[in-house]
């Protein structure tokens, strides 16, 4: 089938000929012709012409008198309208927003002499065509409003249902992270000119653009059309500027320094403000290379950023002791980041009926120490590259009056690689945290994330048609993705680790316990190292195909409806390629005819869908038929990716050597390996290291074992909407929107080989006894990746927006939801439910790690006298929820780190039981869960603004200094980012639980708990 594809887009690729613009990337102009009396004029010519290069195309309206150009570039365009014996009429500055239908109604009068007719520019303020849950971020909104860190995708939390989000990924630490209805980011589709621009791997975006470059974007957070695939979540198009027969273009340029900032919020342990500043400068042009023929645009972003986190006190203290053992303690740990942006379009029109452009995008940057937090030194630092590319040529036809044609090639390529140019030993000391390193323990040496690296590449084929035929507006289309490169590699531990029981505090002055200090027999409590083939490729890579039909029926003047289906196919997301290979699968298979238990998940292999199927469903009504209010309404079926962290740690597993812990001791009587000396008599620094043994073909004994399950499927949403669009006056609408999702087959990872009390003492696995009976490695956890999470968001939805009139624009957003899953932890993937028995458990169902009840977005722009601008933003968000985990695996299934279960008298409630006594209560029935997510951090709440100054040069261009304020008020938004250890200690010794432990991060910045301030300009022509 894969070839048939292939060769059959081959083919339309030669033969594609031009059109106006692809689907996803469009717009439209509709509308009626009528006379005096509102008798429809059938026949009536209509031409549309483009501002920007006087490109026109015509049609004649129907017999109802309807007339509509679909698709069109984005932009501003001129009607005119001609008929015999009617006088003609013209429409100036009519402005289309991309996704978006604009109408424009005519009314002739009986006679010859041309008449114009002068209409605003302003984007429409009541979409009658529209059934979708959307908003457009106009060009106005993302020239004037502040961004921080100057990424546009921050002003999708203007929309309802959208709010910030924490970086799910080391990867996305600088972009806008959106939560949309409640989920965790990943699930978000983003195209730029109709091509994809999403992380096959983690989810998300993977480029930004130069902000001077981007003319608007929409976002569709519920209930698309089914020209928009690939996601069960939101769909945001993103179209890139062009350029026309004038001159014209930008320089601009933003400064930040420490002392435009406020003291910072302190993480817990540090006290001071490290140093930062930061510039992005950078400028675009556009214009005519040929008059009336060829077209380029040009943008250019660059920034350079120096800033740093400050080193824990006490880490800083602790490592200076430990200097003789290679420490190099630093109190401020700088985080350089540098990035260059660019983007290039050329547009060129062959003839009347045939256009074509090209566009290019790329973003490069570096930076150092990004996987630092605090409690390390400068030997545990990190650097970080990462190479973004995005391209597509886009050939357009208008094949006749009613019908037009899109070709579209694209082409994306990433590279990410964080790394370390250090190899040592990474030494632990615990300090008074839970953990080793970081939470008040302390570190040096080779840092336990690195090196790591994730790159794809992507062709994308894709062809629309749109045909106009009587009250029905025909769309269809296919859309295939070679993705041939798509993976990685990822290592943890990948030097030797060596853990002490004590802090150096401890270690050089406690000589009853240490009296040979660092070297003393028992000082060491811990070693692990691993090693393997850490390569995650996709072996074969991965395709997606897509195809769709829609119909655009208006139905009468007043009603159309919107019928859509659309079948998506992905080829080798599920890992199948890998299957046969991978350790754990044939383990399975080796003991599948004496365990019923690894039959059920051998007797057949997981294959990606072939049924998915999406139906989609909308009307809009026009209540009176004057434009102004409208209901509109809708049902769909949306299936998602399965992304490549799923299936990463089988596919890892079908090398020929598996990366893995090769060993992993913790008690005084294990031996250290190569050494004959027990861990509790080992001398660090006087006894050789560890002997590390190579690379083992097969999974050793103890190890985790990971597979697809056999009925894996792709995520899936089932969506309704219900809306109401009210235009106040000639300025401003509201609108009110209930919306309804259904979120079926999303990732749940279930152990099913758990580790369970036996009667009387000691423990036992499911699949212990078979695997010893067939000679095969006796593996511990064997988690399963399965298809059976669920999910469900109510929200109400209620928007003002007000057009620039008098001086002042509003849009204001209220969104009142409740988001409910089993066990969500904001991660989208990998959720581990705490009893892998009863996944389903009421208790483990609960709000959204994203979850708020209220949310509020206010932003505004205010033309002051003496050419004043004021711009602010403000979002509020109420408290996000959090879960309660118990230091340790309470219940002791041994499933992975989720699994901290916390569990309470059925008797009382409110008491918190972890431990062996908690897991015995639960057992014996008398203790049940804490609730899943039951407790709330702090409300949400930030305020952004902008106060500028426009110097008028002549008729065009125009100087504006400007003054921009993040976080205004200085609030320390720690949201649900607290301390969950129910048993936690701060350094003395009071319970911590539910205090803060970090912040929400605020997108495109490394220092989220502070006001900061900034200075800049800007010269447009």
């Amino acid at each position: 089938m894969c070839r048939k594809l292939s060769l059959w887009l081959c083919s339309l690729l030669v033969a594609a000929n031009c059109a106006f613009a692809q689907v996803t990337a469009s717009s439209s102009i509709q509308g009626t012709v009528t006379d005096k009396s509102g008798a429809a004029i059938v026949g009536a010519e209509v031409t549309v012409t483009s501002a920007a290069t006087g490109v026109s195309r015509s049609m004649k309206t129907g017999a109802d008198g309807s007339y509509r150009f679909d698709p069109l570039s984005v932009g501003v365009y001129s009607l005119s309208v001609s008929m015999t014996g009617f006088d003609k009429a013209r429409a100036e500055r009519v402005q289309t927003l991309v996704g978006s239908t604009t109408s424009h109604n005519f009314t002739l009068n009986v006679g010859s002499a041309t008449e114009t007719v002068e209409v605003s520019a302003e984007a429409p303020l009541v979409d009658a065509l529209k059934t979708d849950v959307s908003q457009n971020i106009t060009p106005k909104e993302v020239q004037d409003l502040p961004l921080i860190g100057r990424d546009v995708a921050n002003l999708a939390y203007l929309t309802p249902g959208v709010k910030a989000a924490d970086s799910y990924d080391p990867t996305k630490n600088r972009y806008a992270i959106l939560s949309v209805n409640g989920d965790g980011g990943r699930n978000v589709n983003v195209t730029v000119n109709g091509v994809d621009n999403k992380d096959n791997t983690v989810g998300g975006p993977v480029m930004q653009l130069p902000l001077e470059a981007v003319q608007e974007f929409a976002i569709s957070t519920q209930r698309f059309s089914a020209a928009n695939g690939r996601s069960e979540g939101a769909a945001i198009n993103m179209i890139t500027k062009s350029g026309s027969n004038n001159y014209h273009g930008s320089i601009f340029g933003f400064f930040r320094d420490q002392t435009f900032n406020a003291d910072q919020h302190p993480q817990p342990g540090q006290t001071a403000n490290p140093p930062y500043s930061r510039q992005q400068f950078g400028g675009s042009i556009g214009g005519p290379f040929v008059k009336d023929k060829l077209f380029g645009f040009f943008a250019y972003e660059r920034q350079r950023e120096h800033t740093s986190i400050q080193e824990s006190p006490d880490t800083f203290n602790e490592l200076t002791l430990a200097q003789p053992l290679g420490a190099k303690p630093i109190s401020i740990v700088p985080t350089p980041f540098f990035e260059t942006r660019y983007n290039g379009r050329a547009d060129y029109i062959i003839n009347s009926k045939n256009t074509a452009y090209l566009s290019y995008n790329s973003q490069g940057n570096d930076s150092n120490n990004d996987q630092s937090d605090g409690f390390q030194d400068a030997t545990a630092g990190n650097f970080t590259t990462n190479q973004l590319q995005l391209a597509n040529l886009t050939l357009n036809s208008t094949l006749s009056n009613t019908t037009v044609n899109s070709f579209t090639f694209g082409f994306q390529y990433w590279n990410n690689v964080i790394d370390s140019k250090i190899r040592v030993p990474l030494i632990t000391f615990p300090g008074g945290g839970s953990n080793n390193c970081g939470a008040g323990g302390s570190c040096f040496g080779t840092n336990a994330n690195v090196p790591q690296q994730s790159f794809q590449r992507k062709w994308q084929f894709k062809d629309d048609v749109s045909k106009s035929w009587n009250n029905h507006n025909f769309k269809f289309g296919v859309d295939y993705i070679h993705n041939p490169t798509l993976g990685g590699y990822f290592e943890f531990n990948d030097t030797l680790e060596v853990d002490f029981g004590a802090d150096p505090s401890q270690i050089t002055t406690d000589k009853a316990n240490f009296p040979q200090g660092f070297a003393s027999p028992g000082a060491v409590v811990g070693m692990s190292i691993s090693n393997g083939d850490p390569a995650t490729n996709v072996p074969g890579g991965t395709k997606q195909f897509g195809t769709y039909f829609q119909d655009d029926w208006k139905i009468s003047r007043r009603l159309t409806l919107n019928l859509g289906l659309r079948w998506d196919k992905d080829f080798n997301f599920i890992g199948g390629s890998a299957i046969d290979k991978s350790r754990t699968f044939q383990e399975l298979v080796a003991i599948s005819s004496i365990s019923p238990l690894a039959k059920q998940f051998t007797s057949r292999k997981p294959s990606d869908d072939n049924k998915n199927f999406s139906p989609r469903i909308g009307f809009a009504y026009d209540l009176t038929g004057a434009g102004k209010h409208v209901l509109r309404g809708g049902f769909g079926l949306y299936y998602g990716n399965i992304f490549q962290n799923i299936p990463l740690f089988m596919e890892q597993m079908s090398n020929a050597t598996i990366f893995q812990t090769q060993f992993s001791i913790g008690t005084p009587g294990e031996v250290v390996p190569g050494t004959g000396i027990p861990l509790g008599n080992y001398r660090y620094g006087v006894d050789p290291l560890p002997t590390v043994g190579p690379p083992s073909s097969q999974l050793l004994d103890g190890s985790t074992g990971r597979i697809m399950d056999p009925l894996y499927q792709n995520p899936m949403t089932e969506e309704e909407n219900i809306g109401y669009s009210w235009q106040l006056n000639n300025s401003s609408v509201f609108e009110a929107e209930y919306v309804h999702v259904l979120g079926l087959h999303l990732n749940k990872t279930i152990n099913i080989n758990p580790q369970l009390p036996l009667v009387g003492d000691g423990t036992t696995r499911p699949l212990d006894a078979a695997f010893a009976a067939a000679g095969v490695p006796v593996l511990h956890s064997v988690r399963d990746e399965q298809s059976i999470g669920r999910s469900r968001y109510d929200g109400m939805n209620l928007s003002y927006r007000r057009q620039m009139v008098r001086h002042f624009s509003l849009r204001a957003n209220y969104t009142l939801a409740r988001a409910m899953a089993y066990g969500d932890t904001g991660t989208s993937f990998r959720h581990y439910p705490r009893d892998p028995h009863n996944p389903f458990s009421p208790f483990e169902y609960g709000p959204t790690f994203n979850d708020e009840r209220h949310h509020l977005t206010l932003s505004a722009v205010a033309d002051l006298p003496w050419k004043i601008q004021f711009a602010p933003i403000l979002q509020v968000g109420s408290g996000r929820p959090y879960n309660a985990a118990a230091p340790t695996d309470t219940l002791g299934f041994g499933s992975g780190e989720d699994n901290r279960a916390v569990v309470v008298p059925n008797s009382s409630p409110n008491t918190f039981m972890t431990k062996a006594a908690g897991q015995a209560c639960y057992f014996a029935g008398s203790c049940h869960l804490v609730p899943f997510n039951n407790f709330r951090g702090d409300t949400f709440a930030q305020l952004d603004a902008r106060l500028s100054k426009n110097f008028k040069i002549g008729e065009k261009a125009n100087v504006q200094i400007m003054a921009q304020a993040f976080n205004l008020t200085n609030r320390a938004n720690y949201g649900n980012d607290v301390n969950t250890n129910v048993n936690g200690k701060d350094k003395n010794g009071n319970n911590n639980f539910g205090t803060p432990a970090g912040f929400i991060n605020p997108t495109s910045t490394n220092i989220p708990r502070s006001l900061a301030g900034e200075f800049g300009f800007r010269f447009s022509f």
